[in-house]
């Protein structure tokens, strides 16, 4: 990420994000639903005008990371919960 003033969003701190996932639309096929891929993380970015709090997510490039927001077809965020099972007794 670039520093601030050139126009590029700088992350200031990144936080867990449990349960929660980018939404992206299917470009040619408007009645599909959203794809929801899993969050990273929450980053906090500064794009010099305010600070926004923005899903990390995986790109298909192995190892790297990206703003979710950034991604083609970026719908939203959606929060599915956290799946948990009794400890084993």
């Amino acid at each position: 990420m670039a520093s601030r003033g050139d126009g590029e969003r700088r992350i200031i701190t990144i936080t867990s994000a449990p349960g929660w996932g980018a939404l992206y639309a299917e470009a040619d096929d408007v009645d599909a639903e959203p794809r929801f891929v899993t969050l990273a993380a929450w980053a906090l970015v500064d794009d010099g005008a305010q600070g926004r709090l923005v899903g990390l997510v995986q790109r298909s490039d192995a190892g790297t990371f990206g703003l979710a927001d950034e991604v083609t077809g970026f719908a939203g965020y959606s929060h599915r919960g956290l799946r948990t099972r009794p400890p084993d007794a």
